[in-house]
């Protein structure tokens, strides 16, 4: 059976190389070079139009590289919170946008309808050591596992990606981010844009050397992309949230976990988005 996988797996990386690889750039904010505060990342406070020129810039590197390598198309989804933090006006017009809520389950995906996955401006799970910004959706959760594995936002990514065969290939942020990344994606192509110094400030490199090397990053993960594989997660699946406690009127309340199930990750996260 082993010899069908690798020849559908030829077959459409044959494909791919014939028309040009379709990619699919996931986006935050919280792992973008410069971006050190919440202020930076949250609409209405002071530095956040920096926090959106910044990440728009990075963005565009990485559809700059694609292109260049051959990808045929490339779709980018705006996936901070609320998924309303980037302009269309500014976007690489070679891309395309997609915008608005509720985010589906399936994160607009669909069976094969990219050959890969990029992730732009990604932070570090919650708890991570030296992980700048870091979280799991909001800064309430303490852990999230998928079948008893911790995963951030980027894992959860790449199952959703996974689940319908597509891989997770690149991911740019800090450098916590990016060693979570490969401890998934081993192959993965990574950019870290900053790093930890001391025991919140950011070691960043600049505006123009991050979209540098993140364009030279999309570039070799397009020209590799026959050699990555999707991280599929075998059902039936278990999502966890595990909360921080909650202070109310200055005591602290135990809040109990939160158990979504499904036949596989995507029906998981669909119960999870009916809460």
């Amino acid at each position: 059976m082993r010899w069908i996988v690798w020849l559908v797996m030829w077959l459409a990386a044959a494909q791919a190389a014939e028309r040009g690889p379709r990619i699919y750039i996931v986006t935050d904010m919280e792992g973008v070079a410069g971006v050190n505060s919440w202020e930076q990342v949250t609409v209405g406070e002071r530095r956040y139009e920096e926090g959106r020129r910044l990440l728009i810039g990075e963005v565009n590197a990485a559809i700059e590289g694609a292109m260049e390598a051959g990808a045929s198309e490339v779709a980018v989804w705006d996936g901070h919170g609320g998924s309303r933090h980037l302009s269309v006006e500014l976007l690489d017009a070679r891309a395309h946008l997609i915008q608005g809520t509720p985010t589906p389950a399936d994160y607009y995906l669909s069976e094969k309808r990219f050959e890969g996955v990029f992730i732009i401006g990604q932070h570090a799970m919650a708890g991570t050591k030296n992980g700048l910004l870091a979280h799991t959706q909001s800064l309430r959760v303490k852990e999230l596992t998928l079948n008893g594995k911790p995963v951030g936002e980027l894992g959860q990514v790449a199952a959703i990606a996974g689940h319908f065969g597509i891989p997770v290939v690149l991911l740019s942020g800090d450098q916590a981010a990016c060693d979570e990344f490969l401890a998934l994606q081993p192959k993965g192509e990574t950019v870290a844009v900053k790093k930890m110094a001391g025991t919140a400030s950011a070691w960043s490199l600049s505006a123009a050397e991050a979209r540098k090397r993140i364009r030279e990053a999309a570039r070799r993960a397009v020209q590799r992309i026959g050699e990555f594989q999707p991280w599929r997660i075998e059902g039936p699946v278990e999502l966890r949230f595990e909360y921080h406690p909650e202070k109310k009127e200055g005591v602290e309340k135990e809040v109990p976990p939160r158990v979504y199930k499904g036949a596989n990750v995507l029906e998981a996260y669909r119960e999870w988005l009916k809460r």
